[in-house]
């Protein structure tokens, strides 16, 4: 993507962390030469304390910088220092001939990745550390043709998610990078991974366009009050670094690592769910984008963010079927596959999950399963029980038609089997449930290739047209529109640990999914073959027959 020069009018702020002083001392320090590396902690000589002690007024020339130091003793991993800039004005106290500020900190008297900025809103620049053990001072340089006035003020306050936590990105030289997105309490709610070296990060709203000057560093400037984020970095072996371990919050966010492996992210507030991550691959010299869509994907939802017996109607998605809270659940903490909490779905409950923009590609979607040994169907006859059921389409209030239902498994306590629908009409191919363990449902779709595949329990069970639905004579869509859990009056079974993401579409030819294309998966697939069973449907005519083994031939001597 294209990337702007730098405004004529614009403010550069240089930022870096001071280390722990003297106790008692709260101060800012300034001067208008360059300290080459020394700070006030190091020697006060040169250094002029501001007059209100920690805030204070200083003019800076045109073209000029203007250098800060603060003393502070109560910064700790529990609290930020603070120190806010706010442009009292110049030419008039015209504060709009300023753009959003860029930085690089300094540590050692050495430029150093890992600058924080914020806030910057023509009127006001924050800059916020946890803790701040090492940098030295700050450069506030003024590239506006006139003089222009600034307040300084250092404050110490509590960081406001101290629950929010970074995930290692695995063992010791792994080189793949993790983006985990979070809620507003401290939750996981998304993750992308890469192996990239990332070097400078880039985020943005959909809705408002990049129109300044990039450098590499990350920042995020949605409309007044959109968001607050926070971030921390750590190294491979889960420790923060020294330019990381920082955590931050505001309106707008700048930084820079060297190699940045593992961050996480809270959107506080968030109007916006879509956004664009460009992460600055040095080694490569070029940006990678990644669209980061909090209504989709990558999704996860662990119901860890809520409280016991909380009910879920209107909460990160979820909303009872045509959206009456009448069909809303509740989550327990009486049983759960990861701690604390679970899904309960029974009774009236019909809750149904939302999703956007999963129509093209392939999908995993994958949810845990328990039902208790005294679980009882509700409803009577042949579609008795409870229900896990994806659509391909889905709207509030609209028409719901038989077609729209592309996956339904239904679970039935008068016989203990588990009912997989497989677009041959109301015929079902049954498996006996499993009880007071939990079980893994995974539905594998290819839109590109109109696919799906249903497994229960590791096993696959069947695997047919997506946009034939699950009586196999519709016209669908090629979307992953809503995943679905309905009780139908039946007693309660519990639901974990759902995640719907992005996976790669096996080697046909690798029948039996080890990696390798062997004679083992020939033995594989003529066993398939000889049972009859759909996965042996190799050239998908809907018929497993000669013509499928020559298909599978031909795959097997071209390899993957």
């Amino acid at each position: 993507m294209s990337r702007n020069t730098h405004p004529t009018l614009l403010v550069s702020v240089l930022v870096s962390l001071l280390a722990i002083p003297a106790a008692g001392q709260q101060k800012t320090y300034w001067r208008d030469t360059d300290p080459a590396g020394q700070s006030p902690r190091a020697d006060p000589t040169g250094w002029t304390d501001l007059a209100g002690g920690n805030t204070g007024q200083v003019s800076i020339g045109a073209g000029k910088s203007i250098y800060f130091g603060a003393m502070n003793n109560e910064v700790d991993a529990k609290k930020v220092l603070t120190l806010s800039m706010n442009w009292l004005g110049g030419n008039g106290g015209n504060k709009s001939k300023f753009s959003k500020p860029t930085a690089t900190g300094y540590r050692n008297g050495q430029p150093v990745a890992g600058y924080i900025s914020s806030g910057w809103n023509k009127n006001n620049v924050k800059a916020s550390w946890d803790p701040c053990p090492a940098w030295e001072y700050i450069t506030l340089t003024n590239f506006t043709n006139t003089a222009q006035t600034v307040q300084i003020h250092a404050q110490v306050s509590p960081t406001k998610c101290q629950d929010v936590t970074t995930s290692d990105s695995g063992a010791a030289g792994d080189t793949h990078d993790t983006l985990e997105i979070s809620d507003a309490a401290c939750g996981v709610i998304g993750e992308m991974m890469g192996p990239l070296r990332i070097t400078g990060l880039e985020i943005y709203p959909e809705h408002q366009p990049i129109n300044e000057a990039v450098s590499p560093f990350f920042s995020a400037e949605p409309h007044t009050g959109d968001w607050n984020t926070e971030f921390s970095f750590v190294d491979p072996h889960g420790t923060p670094r020294p330019e990381g371990g920082a955590r931050f919050w505001t309106d707008g966010v700048g930084l820079q690592v060297e190699d940045l492996h593992a961050l996480s992210v809270t959107m506080l507030d968030s109007a916006d769910t879509r956004y664009t991550l460009f992460a600055w691959d040095e080694q490569l010299g070029r940006w990678h984008d990644y669209v980061i869509d909090l209504r989709v994907l990558p999704w996860y939802e662990d119901f860890e963010i809520y409280a016991a017996d909380e009910l879920l109607h209107g909460a990160s998605g979820w909303r009872g079927w045509d959206d009456d809270p009448a069909f809303d659940a509740p989550v327990t903490e009486t049983n759960a596959r990861s701690s604390p909490y679970a899904l309960e779905i029974g009774g009236d409950a019909d809750l149904v999950r939302v999703f956007e923009g999963a129509d093209s590609g392939a999908w995993s979607f994958e949810v845990w399963q328990y039902i208790p040994s005294d679980f009882q169907s509700g409803g009577g006859g042949q579609f008795a029980g409870s229900y896990f059921i994806l659509l391909n389409t889905y709207a509030d209030g609209a028409p719901h038609e038989d077609d729209h239902w592309s996956v339904q498994m239904q679970f039935d306590s008068t016989d203990g089997m588990c009912k997989v629908f497989h677009g041959e009409g109301t015929d079902t191919i049954a498996v006996p449930y499993e009880t007071d363990r939990w079980a893994k449902i995974q539905v594998e779709v290819d839109l590109d290739d109109d696919w799906t595949r249903v497994y229960y329990d590791n096993d696959l069970v069947t695997e047919y047209a997506w946009t034939g639905g699950v009586l196999g004579d519709g016209a669908g869509a090629l979307d992953i529109a809503a995943v679905d859990l309905f009780g139908q009056g039946s007693t309660v079974l519990l639901y974990d640990d759902l995640k719907l993401v992005p996976f790669e579409v096996p080697c046909r030819a690798d029948f039996n999914r080890d990696g390798e294309v062997n004679t083992l998966d020939v033995l594989a697939f003529l066993n398939a073959w000889t049972a009859g069973e759909s996965s042996a449907d190799i050239n998908d005519d809907g018929s497993v027959n000669t013509l499928d083994v020559l298909a599978f031939l031909n795959l097997w001597v071209a390899g993957c």
